[in-house]
Formats: structure tokens, sequence, C-alpha cells
């Protein structure tokens, strides 16, 4: 929320107040809005502490587990023995495929074969 007022906008606001208000309640009205801006002010304080500690509470934890899953990762990263230059990296060799089971119409074609 981006709210800053150029020097015309703070002027029309100023000659609006005094002629709504009259000179007379002005150094009244210029008093409260200071104390109103001084109390939205400190709220914004305690609220932006409260954040902030509430943050760590969480944050602090899960900082914890990051670095403790950093070191896991780094400890499974050493278990694990150098691919050889030459090998296939990450590849899998499928098995050779099965044979075929013979079927009755298979015997028969052999003793033909053979005969």
């Amino acid at each position: 929320m981006n709210s800053n007022l150029t020097l015309s906008e703070i002027l029309t606001i100023a000659v609006v107040i005094l002629i709504v208000f009259g000179p007379e309640r002005l150094p009244e009205i210029a008093r409260r809005a200071g104390q109103l801006a001084a109390k939205v002010r400190d709220a914004a304080g305690s609220l932006r502490r409260e954040l902030t500690a509430g943050y760590e509470d969480v944050a602090r934890p899960l900082k914890d587990i990051e670095r403790d899953l950093r070191a896991a990762k780094d400890d499974i990263k050493a278990s694990i023995p150098p691919i050889d230059a030459g090998s296939p990296r990450g590849r899998i060799t499928p098995p050779p495929p099965a044979p075929k089971p013979k079927t009755d119409g298979d015997a028969g074609a052999e003793e033909t074969a053979a005969s």
C-alpha cells in the first residue's frame, strides 16, 4: 500500500479541513490527528513484533529439519560408489526375453521337420 502524498494533495486536504472545521478547531484536530497517527504507528509496530516472533517460532524448527535433510543427503551421496566412465550412466539393461513355452502344435512341427 503506497500512500505517498504530493505537496498539492496535502495542501488541498489542509484547505478542506480549514474550511469545514474553521481556524478555531484546527489546533485541536491537528493534535487528535497526531495522537491517532501515534496509536496507529504503535499498533503496527506491535503487530510487526508479534508476527516476527511467530515466524521465528515456526521457521526455527523448519531450518533444523532442512539442515538434517541436507546432512542425510550428503551421507547418502557419500555412500554411493562412483560410476565407471565406460558403463552406461544410470541405465539398467533388461534381461533377455524368456523362451516361449512349447505347445502341442510346435511339437508336431518339429517332428515333421525332423523326418
